[in-house]
C-alpha cells in the first residue's frame, strides 16, 4: 500500500472513531445523534466492537448493565431502549426525549419479540467478562434466564424468528435466519470461553450447544455455495452478504466455504461496499409502511450501506486476504474522507441519501463502529 492510501485510511479510521465516540451517551451508544437517538442493540453493540477495539471498555460495560437492567421475568432483554417517543419531529431531527428510558420488548412494541437484544447482551457480557469486567460474574444468573428463553425460541436447532425481527426489519422474512443464529452461535462461542475463564463447569455444555448450532446452520441454510438469508417452509435462496461475511470473521466457517463464500461476495461489489441482498426481494416481501413512504427500496438491493463493506473487510482480515483488503478498505476510505462524516445509508451514485421523507442519519454509530474496528489493526 502507498503513502497516499496509507494517509487516507488513517484520515478516515480518525473520522470514523470520532463519529463513534459522538454517539456514546450517559448509559450506552445510541444509534446517531439526529433521529435515531435510541440505544438499539444491534446499532450500539455492533459499533462496541470499535469501542473495545479503542479500549473504551466502561462505554460498552454501561450499555450491558442497562439492558440487563431492563431484563423481563421470561429472560427476554428488550432490542431497543427509547429515549424519547416517535413523533414527526424526531425524523425531522428534533426528537423529545423521556425523564426515564422506555424499553422495547416487540417489533414497533405491538409486533412479535425480538430476540437479537438478548443474544447480543449475552455476548457482550462474555466479551467483557474475559476482559477482566468482574462485574460480569453478578449477572450469571441473568444470564442463565435468558438463555432458558433462547431455548424456548428455537426450532430446527436454532433461533426462529417472527416477521421482520432482524436488522433488515423492512422485509417479511421469519423463520431460522442467517443474521440472528450466526450471532446467536457467536454468543455460546463467547460464553464458553468467559465461563472456561472464571472455572464454570456450564462451558462445556456451551461448547456443545455452539457445536450443535454450527451443525444446524448448516444443515438449514448452507446451499453449497453460502448460507441462505433464512428458512420458513424452504430454505430462502437470498445472498445475505452481513450474515456471511460475519460467519467468515468469527471463525464459523471452514476454508473452503469462506472461499466460496467470498467469491460470491464479490459479485456484489458496489462502489465502496457490498449490496445488502441479492437478488432484490419482490415487491410484496416488503412492509406497507415501507411502501407509503418511498422506502421499499430501504434495505433492499437499492440503497448502499456500509455495513456489509465492514463485514467484508472482517472476512478479508479472517482469511489473510490482505491485497483486497488494502484495495476495498481504501474505497471506503476515500468515501468517508470525502463526505467528512459517516452516514446510514447512500443512493446508488455514493450521495448520501436525502429524500422528501427521510434523510440518512449522520453520524451512523454501527457502521462507524464496525469500521473503527476493521481499520485499527
Amino acid at each position: 500500500m502507498g503513502h497516499f492510501e496509507t494517509e487516507i485510511m488513517e484520515e478516515a479510521r480518525l473520522i470514523a472513531q470520532k463519529d463513534l465516540r459522538s454517539c456514546y451517551k450517559e448509559n450506552g451508544i445510541v444509534a446517531g445523534n439526529h433521529h435515531f437517538t435510541d440505544y438499539w442493540a444491534r446499532d450500539g453493540y455492533f459499533a462496541a466492537f470499535g469501542s473495545l477495539a479503542l479500549g473504551d471498555k466502561e462505554i460498552a460495560q454501561k450499555m450491558v448493565g442497562m439492558f440487563l437492567n431492563f431484563q423481563k421475568n421470561s429472560g427476554l432483554i428488550p432490542y431497543r431502549i427509547m429515549r424519547g417517543p416517535v413523533t414527526l419531529g424526531k425524523y425531522f431531527g428534533h426528537p423529545k426525549f423521556y425523564k426515564t428510558p422506555k424499553p422495547t420488548y416487540r417489533l414497533r412494541d405491538f409486533g412479535p419479540e425480538v430476540l437479537d437484544g438478548t443474544t447480543l447482551t449475552l455476548l457482550f457480557l462474555a466479551l467483557l467478562g474475559q476482559s477482566g469486567w468482574e462485574k460480569a460474574k453478578n449477572h450469571l444468573t441473568q444470564v442463565e434466564k435468558a438463555l432458558n428463553y433462547l431455548t424456548l425460541k428455537e426450532k430446527h436447532g436454532l433461533l426462529w424468528d417472527g416477521f421482520m425481527c432482524e436488522w433488515n426489519d423492512v422485509a417479511y422474512k421469519l423463520g431460522n435466519l442467517l443474521y440472528s443464529n450466526v450471532i446467536y452461535w457467536k454468543m455460546y462461542v463467547e460464553l464458553t470461553n468467559y465461563y472456561r475463564s472464571i472455572k464454570n463447569v456450564r462451558w462445556k455444555e456451551f461448547e456443545k450447544k455452539q457445536s450443535d448450532i454450527a451443525v444446524a446452520l448448516r444443515k438449514r441454510l448452507w446451499n453449497g455455495k453460502f448460507f441462505s438469508d433464512w428458512h420458513d417452509y424452504k430454505r430462502q435462496d437470498y445472498m445475505y452478504p452481513f450474515g456471511n461475511l460475519f460467519a467468515i470473521a468469527w471463525g464459523l466457517t471452514t476454508n473452503s466455504e469462506s472461499s466460496s463464500i467470498i467469491n460470491e461476495v464479490k459479485k456484489y461489489r458496489m462502489l465502496f461496499t457490498i449490496e445488502t441482498n441479492a437478488p432484490k426481494y419482490p415487491w410484496w416481501r416488503i412492509g406497507m409502511l415501507a411502501h407509503l413512504t418511498g422506502m421499499s427500496g430501504y434495505q433492499n438491493m437499492s440503497l448502499l450501506w456500509l455495513q456489509p463493506a465492514t463485514a467484508y473487510l472482517e472476512a478479508l482480515k479472517a482469511v489473510g486476504n490482505s491485497d483486497e483488503f488494502d484495495i476495498f478498505a481504501s474505497r471506503i476510505a476515500q468515501k468517508v474522507v470525502e463526505d467528512g462524516i459517516i452516514h446510514e445509508c447512500y443512493e446508488r451514485d455514493g450521495r448520501p441519501m436525502q429524500g422528501a421523507l427521510y434523510t440518512a442519519e449522520k453520524p451512523f454509530a454501527w457502521s462507524s463502529g464496525l469500521l473503527v474496528k476493521a481499520l485499527n489493526t
